[in-house]
């Protein structure tokens, strides 16, 4: 077994009652406070693989009735952001996204329609540098890019009608 480290955003912070049953039930690897004022629960949990320590964690939350919005990663990131990564400046990775130095077809960001600053995932953009920049980006890890668009989609899925046909999608 392996430890995974992350933190869990939540909804409200948990109440004593809520840490003595979570306790109780074996959710000893945790500990509770608050970040930048969000109340967060950041885990050192022992299993086999991150997404198994995730969805583990998310469990034993549920069951005291605590909502887990998001697991904290580094993927959203904005232009300096990217360009921090790469050791790069903020206008040379703006000419790779406007097509103007490089190959192109540079990862597209997550809010293309908004004014303001944009987002851009760094699973995609990792890749994107490493294929053709040949500088050595490590990876996001995919387990915590899909355990938030989970945790997301379990926010909104009493609104949506017939949800089973969206979540057959991830068996497809």
């Amino acid at each position: 077994m392996t430890t995974h480290v992350f933190t869990v955003v939540l909804d409200r912070p948990p109440t004593d009652d809520e840490l003595n049953a979570l306790f109780t039930a074996g959710c000893d690897d945790a500990a509770f406070g608050t970040e930048a004022g969000f109340p967060i629960a950041e885990f050192d949990r022992e299993a086999e693989t991150m997404a198994d320590a995730i969805a583990s964690a998310v469990r034993n939350l549920d069951c005291v009735g605590l909502v887990s919005l998001r697991v904290l990663d580094q993927d959203l990131l904005t232009l300096a952001d990217v360009a921090q990564r790469i050791g790069q400046s903020r206008e040379s990775v703006r000419r790779y996204v406007t097509g103007d130095r490089g190959p192109g077809r540079f990862p597209p960001p997550v809010n293309p329609a908004r004014e303001g600053t944009a987002f851009y995932r760094w699973s995609e953009v990792a890749p994107w540098v490493r294929h053709n920049l040949g500088i050595d980006a490590p990876d996001s890890d995919p387990a915590l890019v899909v355990a938030n668009l989970v945790l997301q989609a379990r926010q909104h899925r009493n609104r949506v009608a017939h949800i089973a046909a969206l979540t057959d999608l991830l068996t497809a």
